[in-house]
């Protein structure tokens, strides 16, 4: 096993800069794991814990997120595709109970559980914009108003699992620009 990188201490601009690009659950999160590197060890076991599925499912629900870092065929960045199979992976990990629950609300499992169909259905469903993978078709994904419907939708689970108003944040963070 590998060594655990040492803590690192944030400047008071990189954590502005955190709290920019990523919503306040995210951002908290992103800074305790980078101070705290130990925190990777522990056993996740509760919903606040599974971090990187609030990352992905904020990423479904952020259509700026999208236009800037899906699409890039190739380039450093992100995909649809990247995204939707660790979303899906994650998802799965979560709500599988075989071998213990993860501490969440019924509220927020019911919400996740419709969540994760509706994004399986999106892929199957033969009207939506196919996914050839690697950024191919992003751009229409993007604009896809099947799509659309799943992003507000993640915005809604988004906001129930973090407690997070994304509206009032991107708000804010436009201001700041």
């Amino acid at each position: 096993m590998g060594k655990m990188p040492l803590p690192k201490q944030l400047s008071d601009k990189e954590k502005k800069d955190v709290h920019k690009e990523r919503p306040p659950f995210l951002a908290k999160k992103s800074i305790e794991f980078t101070e705290n590197p130990k925190l990777y060890d522990k056993k996740p076991t509760n919903i606040e814990d599974f971090s990187n599925l609030y990352f992905e499912i904020w990423k479904l629900s952020s259509k700026p997120y999208q236009q800037e870092y899906w699409n890039k065929h190739g380039q450093w960045g992100d995909n649809y595709s990247e995204t939707m199979e660790t979303f899906l992976g994650d998802c799965r990990a979560v709500l599988d109970t075989s071998d213990y629950a993860v501490e969440m609300t019924p509220k927020q499992r019911e919400m996740l559980q419709k969540f994760y169909d509706m994004m399986e259905d999106y892929e199957a469903d033969p009207k939506a914009v196919s996914d050839p993978g690697y950024g191919v078709n992003d751009a229409a994904i993007i604009e896809d108003p099947l799509f659309a419907k799943c992003r507000e939708y993640a915005k809604l689970v988004y906001e129930e699992l973090s407690g997070d108003d994304l509206e009032a944040w991107e708000k804010a963070t436009e201001k700041k620009s």
